[in-house]
């Protein structure tokens, strides 16, 4: 879940969104200075958070969010820079047609936000959902599974299925064949 998100310009805080109690913007403050102007993609780890950066065109695109559980390192990466890659994208456009408002960039953020903390939240959601298809779906694969082994039921008491009976008749028409052509090769003597 993203605690806090911020945009700035070197040293500046351009605008940022948090919904916490937490004093983020004092942290932010400190870690600028170590944010190097080359790297695009930069991450730090602050206490029980990770601080995710993304730099484009100048700006610094930051947000930050719990240290992840489980191992799950990799997937928070994935979450957090698609975020600021989204924040960064809505930002310059902005930036370019409109020049930089704060307050209503300070919207956008909370928006962007609160639609990827959502997205967390209905992510148990949706696995929960897709569980319950594969258990419906496995009910329906039984029940079929059940109604072929009826069919076969079937077929035994009435002796050979369709299948069965075409096979023995094509087996029967080559012994024919075979037959015949030996009754034509012995009597072509004769004509």
């Amino acid at each position: 879940m993203i605690l806090f998100s911020a945009i700035s310009k070197g040293s500046l805080i351009l605008c940022e969104y948090t919904e916490s109690n937490e004093d983020f913007q004092s942290l932010i403050q400190k870690q600028l200075k170590f944010i190097k102007n080359k790297e695009e993609k930069q991450q730090f780890q602050i206490n029980d958070y990770t601080l995710y950066h993304l730099q484009k065109n100048q700006y610094n695109f930051m947000c930050i969010l719990q240290q992840p559980q489980n191992n799950n390192v990799e997937d928070q990466q994935k979450f957090a820079y698609r975020f600021l890659q989204d924040i960064s994208d809505k930002f310059l456009l902005m930036t370019q047609s409109q020049g930089i408002d704060k307050g209503q960039f300070t919207k956008v953020i909370a928006e962007i936000m609160d639609q990827y903390n959502s997205k967390t939240e209905n992510h148990v959601g949706q696995l929960k959902q897709e569980i319950q298809e594969i258990k419906m779906q496995q009910e329906i694969n039984t029940q079929n599974v059940y109604q072929k082994d009826q069919d076969n039921v079937k077929k035994e008491q009435f002796g050979y299925s369709v299948y069965t009976c075409k096979s023995i008749f094509f087996v029967i028409n080559l012994i024919l064949a075979g037959i015949l052509v030996e009754l034509f090769s012995k009597f072509d003597k004769y004509l």
